[in-house]
């Protein structure tokens, strides 16, 4: 039994020490930086990678508005040259015999300008601005949305570490009274008070609670590193992050959040009407239905309208009197240009099927966000209840045992049940809190009511 009890108190010693040393090893001598939830907010608004990365495909697509808006102006050409002929005389062949003429003008200056306007174009300009138009909207809509969900996730993990850490503390404090009951039992048993085998019971149940602190410090750990690479920051960074602390949750305040969100189809439209992912869906729906329409107009003929301008000469001389200026109307159509029209307006139609796919996508998944977050809130409610029961009866039961345990009246392994059932009611209790915290965030975001 001793062998045992030494060899289990060496393990987690071990454990203890291996983890430590690959923490330090990890975050090295750095200084340990706090976070509150809103700076964690503030940071995660900006440097989250996923957000990053959805406001430079909204700075593409406003940029393609200015090209779609071009495409209402004329276009304009200006070409200016200047030559000049090297051999200083010329000649040609005369009854065989080679007449050499000199060159009196080597230089060539030359000017061309182009104007052209389209006048029609079967609407595809106005569907291919339409299209951009809608396409910016569908972007500013997801960068809103990606930044909420990132928020929402921040949140989320917040809570896990503020649960790992109430979690580690509550782990810490009951190896604490373990340790201090042991000590009681040794000197009890060198007293003569109590046998061996109690000291072996706590012994076994203290090296236990010494265990529960490496995995409570361990789920801590990972907990800080899954938000700080949410935050875009140094997932192996020192960082501590501020408790919110528990307070009272009362049925009024359960009552009350009940009636703000209303029952499940009254949530459901609102999720319907306000969530952004679900308007960056439709705009894009709507901005393919307009690159089918640009797809289609090339079966319509192109009218456009020019002006040109052409001068030469070997001197500047004469510019503006002997320059050639002409106007224009003309009008293209393609009979056929191997089967290329058609397979753009399939693939354009192809493109809508998927944005409208998209779209019932985003319908489905907002009614199962908003059905999950009914779940969740009804598991935090009933948890909040429960755990509130559960801690009560389990610090009485703690208070009784340890008070039978003093005189006598039971012995040590009614004592350590006790005090275990206390340390897990303690952390189900704040696990209620969070959860209920987290579960109110989720069901906001649900609905699109959770603002940036």
């Amino acid at each position: 039994m001793k062998t045992f009890r030494f060899f289990l108190f060496a393990c987690c010693s071990v454990a203890i020490f291996a983890q430590s040393v690959s923490a330090q090893q990890v975050a090295g001598n750095s200084p340990t930086r706090t976070y509150t939830l809103e700076e964690c907010l503030k940071i995660a608004a900006g440097d989250n990678l996923d957000v990053q990365n959805s406001v430079a495909l909204a700075q593409d697509a406003a940029a393609l508005t200015r090209s779609a808006f071009g495409q209402y102006l004329p276009n304009a050409s200006v070409t200016l040259g200047y030559n000049r002929t090297l051999n200083t005389v010329t000649g040609f062949n005369l009854g065989g015999q080679i007449q050499e003429v000199p060159i009196t003008n080597p230089d060539v200056f030359f000017a061309s300008g182009n104007i052209g306007y389209t006048i029609f174009d079967g609407l595809a300009r106005e569907n291919t601005n339409t299209a951009a138009k809608l396409n910016v909207t569908a972007a500013d809509n997801t960068v809103a949305q990606t930044r909420r969900r990132t928020l929402n996730t921040v949140r989320s993990q917040y809570f896990t570490v503020l649960r790992a850490k109430q979690t580690l503390r509550i782990r810490r404090e009951d190896f604490e009274v373990g340790k201090k009951q042991l000590e009681r039992l040794r000197a009890q048993y060198e007293a003569g008070v109590v046998a061996i085998a109690p000291v072996f019971t706590q012994e076994a149940d203290l090296a236990n609670r010494e265990l529960a602190i490496v995995q409570a410090e361990n789920d801590l750990e990972l907990a800080k590193g899954t938000i700080l690479t949410t935050l875009g920051l140094n997932p192996s960074g020192n960082a501590d992050f501020i408790d919110i602390q528990p307070t009272t949750i009362t049925d009024a305040d359960i009552k009350a959040f009940r009636s703000s969100i209303g029952e499940f189809p009254q949530a459901q439209a609102t999720a319907t009407d306000k969530r952004l992912d679900y308007v960056s869906a439709k705009a894009s729906l709507e901005a393919a239905q307009a690159n089918t329409k640009v797809s289609q107009a090339a079966w319509l003929p192109t009218v456009s309208a020019g002006y040109q301008f052409s001068w030469n000469g070997n001197s500047l001389v004469g510019f503006g009197q002997y320059a050639r200026q002409g106007l224009g109307v003309q009008l293209d159509y393609t009979l056929f240009n191997g089967f290329q029209r058609d397979v753009n307006i399939q693939r354009a139609q192809i493109r809508e099927q998927q944005s409208l796919i998209q779209k019932h996508l985003s319908e489905q998944r907002i009614s199962a966000d908003v059905q999950n977050a009914f779940i969740q809130l009804n598991t935090a409610e009933k948890s909040l209840d429960i755990t509130a029961r559960a801690m009560k009866a389990a610090q009485q039961n703690f208070d009784a045992a340890e008070e039978r345990f003093k005189v006598g009246a039971a012995n040590i392994l009614d004592y350590t049940t006790a005090n275990s059932n206390l340390a897990t009611a303690k952390i189900n209790r704040f696990n209620a809190f969070y959860n209920y915290l987290a579960a109110q965030y989720q069901m906001k975001f649900a609905l699109g009511l959770l603002e940036e």
